[in-house]
């Protein structure tokens, strides 16, 4: 068991304690729209679906406990500036590409789509911890199960 002092060092040393950890944005595409998710500590999230104009459609709110924000919170500690994720370009269908980034501590991070093998030498933990947080911002995407498409159906 942590004791107080410990405690206290561990939430200083995690951005948002007190509120949001991190922010997922999926941008929209022809047939999809954009959103925002933003993930708080208590494992609760709140989803903004956006229009094709970046007006504000609609909100879903998810209650404290939906998301494991542990494994989340353990990778982003360990990666720490989001915006060093080594991101490139891929291959991707012109009107059905979206991108997906995540912010953290006030940085984000380039399209985690697109996560590109460092140069020969580079920081192959990073790479590893990147392609991990990839997979779980996926699950966590899939886990909300938002509808995005059914915005565009009503218009």
């Amino acid at each position: 068991m942590p004791t107080v002092m410990e405690q206290k060092h561990e939430q200083a040393t995690q951005p948002g304690i007190q509120g949001v950890l991190a922010t997922i944005t999926q941008s929209g595409c022809t047939n999809t729209c954009g959103y925002n998710v933003a993930l708080h500590n208590d494992g609760s999230a709140a989803a903004d679906i956006m229009a094709t104009t970046h007006s504000l459609v609609t909100e879903q709110k998810y209650p404290a406990g939906t998301i494991d924000t542990k494994p989340l919170r353990k990778l982003l500690t360990a990666i720490g500036d989001v915006s060093r994720i080594p991101t490139g370009t891929c291959p991707k269908p012109a009107s059905f590409a979206t991108t997906t980034k995540i912010t953290y501590a006030g940085k984000t991070s380039g399209d985690l789509q697109c996560i590109q093998p460092p140069e020969p030498g580079g920081d192959q933990a990073l790479l590893h911890e990147s392609e991990q947080l990839a997979r779980l911002v996926l699950t966590i995407l899939v886990q909300l199960k938002f509808d995005d498409r059914r915005v565009i159906s009503n218009q």
